[in-house]
């Protein structure tokens, strides 16, 4: 029974380990990359994936509320973003943008999804 207990304690600080491994990580912007990648840091193997420029969506039922922002391709509409770039208020038809931003993120490669290129050539930060 002793020894099923110390395995049970190795087995539960090793995992306590790789946990606080995997919390200490960041996201690094790979700046240098033409296609805009995102990599965890040394402390896991590395994962890339393509950087979107998309809409994050915020308000109540039938008030949406859009926050325009850089984000890894593969997380969650409402996840977290790598940098909030704007917001887009549809109901009122308002838009705020942060252009010098969005134009830095979109020369290492991120690309936009289709509503917010359309919003950002209505925009002019774009050509059409």
């Amino acid at each position: 029974q002793s020894e099923a207990r110390s395995n049970w304690t190795k087995m539960a600080s090793t995992l306590s380990a790789s946990t606080s491994t995997f919390s200490g990580t960041r996201v690094v912007q790979a700046k240098q990359n033409a296609n805009a990648r995102v990599a965890v840091a040394r402390d896991m193997p590395v994962v890339e994936a393509a950087v979107k420029l998309r809409f994050k969506r915020f308000g109540r039922k039938k008030l949406p509320f859009y926050r325009i922002v850089a984000m890894d391709s593969k997380d969650k509409r409402d996840g977290r973003a790598l940098e909030e770039l704007g917001w887009y208020d549809p109901i009122r038809h308002e838009t705020q943008l942060k252009a010098p931003e969005i134009k830095r993120w979109l020369e290492v490669g991120a690309q936009p999804t289709r509503t917010v290129e359309n919003l950002l050539k209505k925009a002019m930060i774009i050509d059409p």
